[in-house]
């Protein structure tokens, strides 16, 4: 099956011509494959709009195993680049094989399984993380902690969340007894609320569960500069210095967003 630009979704008669290519309105990946859709199906093409893997999923994605994350009648799993199921779809979500290991979540509940479709960690969890230099973030009874590939607490679930930035240091996050009012707004911006609407703030521990900075970052703490830890305050990016907050000069807010921000209470 071959099709043209103008079969698929995507076509924007008000920005493309007659001529448009499906370089203009897709991305091709190392594969040299492409996500398009029609009435919301997908398919993956070939820069030629051949049909190399074909309509029937609600959502393609591409994964770090040279494979692709799909889903099709509300389940997902993978699939290779000639439409072959490497993961059968059968799991509520997925996530992306990251250090060989994938999480997935089924019956409501998170573990992570490999590329056999072995169960690598059991489904126990509410929530979690991604692997990160062998550690992950988990959740039980509304509690983070940590574990490692063997399924061992390295940290008790003691946070409001949790997640690796390397192997010697956590970012953990703290509600705010600051309420928001529009989360429906807001969650046009890079904030972050607990599931009843407060706001939330991060600092970093230690792998031996010390507090390393204070929860005072709008942000998860998951990057340094010259050493120190990239924060976010009143929706400025910027660094810690001797305890002072150096704002990067070369970020500036829309007035707009500012506008909007102020209003609803997370900017001063």
């Amino acid at each position: 099956m071959k099709i043209t630009a103008r079969d698929i979704d995507q076509f924007d008669s008000l920005i493309h011509g007659d001529e448009t290519t499906f370089e203009q309105l897709t991305t091709f990946d190392r594969n040299g494959l492409a996500p398009v859709s029609i009435d919301n199906i997908f398919a993956l093409i070939n820069t030629l709009g051949e049909v190399v893997v074909p309509f029937e999923y609600q959502s393609i994605v591409m994964s770090t195993i040279n494979a692709y994350s799909v889903s099709k009648n509300d389940k997902w799993g993978f699939i290779t680049k000639s439409n072959q199921v490497l993961i059968p779809i059968e799991y509520d979500l997925t996530s992306d094989f990251i250090e060989n290991f994938c999480a997935v979540k089924k019956d409501g509940k998170w573990g992570f399984i490999d590329l056999l479709n072995s169960i690598s960690i059991p489904f126990e969890y509410e929530g979690c993380t991604d692997f990160k230099s062998g550690i992950a973030g988990v959740v039980k009874n509304g509690k983070w902690g940590v574990i490692n590939k063997e399924n061992e607490l390295i940290i008790d679930y003691q946070y409001e969340y949790l997640t690796p930035v390397d192997a010697n240091f956590l970012t953990f996050g703290v509600a705010t007894n600051f309420k928001v009012d529009r989360p429906d707004i807001l969650a046009f911006f890079p904030y972050f609320l607990n599931p009843e609407n407060y706001l939330m703030h991060f600092g970093l521990i230690s792998i031996n569960n010390e507090i390393l900075l204070d929860a005072i970052s709008e942000l998860p703490v998951l990057e340094s500069h010259d050493g120190k830890p990239v924060i976010r305050q009143n929706y400025q990016i910027g660094y810690l210095e001797n305890k002072d907050f150096i704002p990067f000069t070369q970020f500036s807010i829309d007035p707009y967003e500012e506008k909007i921000l102020k209003q609803i209470g997370v900017m001063k």
